[in-house]
């Protein structure tokens, strides 16, 4: 039980269930969910803003180019209003944009999306992806999705709402976090340290959202940047990529297990 402590006493970020223990520290401290637009928050959203509309014109490009003719992809203007539709039409619901370390910018990156990976290199960024809001990812009835908790305090997760499908209207969509909410927004950009417990919501039937989403160090952490990645890339080799597979062990002791014992290791560095 002291080894949360001990990390935290020598300024090193805390892995996994290990940061449990220290969750009455985090409230006392006041660390909030979502970050506010101060010091380095303030610039990483600034210069993902500066990078949204390049970065919306670029996923759409991708969009016309890699998704035309797929059935039910729509065609013209009708298909570029309906970005996600077309992406999960033709399976491309979850986009990695680093290779097997998360640092490196992966072949398809680097050829149809430079401008992602520029940006998200200018910022420190790994562990990125494109994916998809599904519609009613947060089921029928329930209003939030699948809770997720991120792996270490040592990061902030930063989500830039690309694009949105004509269909998806008002406060359809959003992100919960800790305690508060967010509405993903066309061209919004959120801040999250990631070891809050999160979910995603969608409830419109048919309408989605395409995101562009990646991890940052945190300024108290940026000497510890190459244990995260490293870590990261640990974890994603065990279990999988996506929440989905991060999630599919069928026996819970021994997923919980085996994240304790590969995060073990990191811990004690």
């Amino acid at each position: 039980m002291a080894l949360p402590f001990w990390r935290a006493l020598r300024g090193r970020p805390v892995f996994a269930f290990y940061g449990i223990a220290l969750r009455r520290y985090r409230r006392r401290t006041g660390t909030r969910a979502f970050e506010e637009a101060t010091g380095r928050a303030a610039t990483l959203t600034e210069a993902l803003r500066d990078a949204a509309p390049a970065l919306a014109k670029e996923l759409a490009s991708f969009v016309r180019n890699v998704c035309e003719g797929v059935e039910g992809g729509g065609e013209g203007k009708m298909g570029d209003r309906q970005p996600s539709e077309r992406l999960r039409d033709a399976g491309w619901g979850w986009i990695p944009l680093h290779d097997e370390t998360l640092d490196a910018a992966s072949r398809l990156a680097m050829r149809c999306f430079p401008n992602a990976t520029a940006a998200m290199s200018s910022v420190g960024g790994f562990n990125g992806k494109i994916w998809v809001l599904r519609p009613g990812a947060g089921g029928a009835t329930s209003v939030t999705g699948r809770v997720t908790t991120g792996l270490s305090d040592g990061y902030w997760r930063a989500h830039v709402v690309l694009a949105r499908d004509a269909g998806l209207h008002g406060k359809a969509a959003g992100l919960r976090s800790g305690d508060e909410t967010r509405e993903l927004e066309m061209g919004s950009i959120h801040i999250v340290n990631d070891f809050h417990p999160s979910a995603f919501w969608n409830v419109s039937r048919d309408a989605g959202l395409v995101l562009l989403s990646f991890d940052v160090a945190t300024p108290e952490y940026e000497s510890c940047r190459s244990a995260l990645v490293e870590t990261r890339a640990r974890l994603t080799r065990a279990f999988g990529a996506t929440s989905d597979d991060y999630g599919a062990e069928s026996n819970l002791i021994a997923y919980m297990w085996r994240v304790f014992s590969l995060t073990l290791i990191s811990n004690l560095s």
